[in-house]
């Protein structure tokens, strides 16, 4: 499994959608062979965390992390989950 992290206006384009002109340059669209989910910084109860979600996965589905690293194998270790039918 590789997963991708695309910048979510790159996203929008290739999707054909106009992309909001707000999307934050730390805003990452998730791919697979398909768009999976969603990994960006925003600020949480006073500290600027990273957030990240499966848009094709039963909960638990999302996460908080400090790190994008942290935040990229969160997000990849739920989804082997998801494949793997768990």
């Amino acid at each position: 499994m590789t997963l991708i992290l695309r910048k979510q206006h790159a996203q929008d384009r290739i999707e054909g959608l106009e992309p909001p002109l707000d999307w934050s340059e730390d805003d990452y669209a998730v791919v697979d062979e398909t768009l999976v989910g969603r990994i960006y910084r925003q600020q949480v109860e006073g500290d600027i965390k990273w957030l990240w979600f499966l848009q094709t996965a039963p909960p638990p589905n999302q996460g908080i992390a400090d790190t994008l690293e942290e935040a990229k194998a969160a997000l990849a270790a739920r989804y082997e989950q998801v494949k793997r039918g768990e």
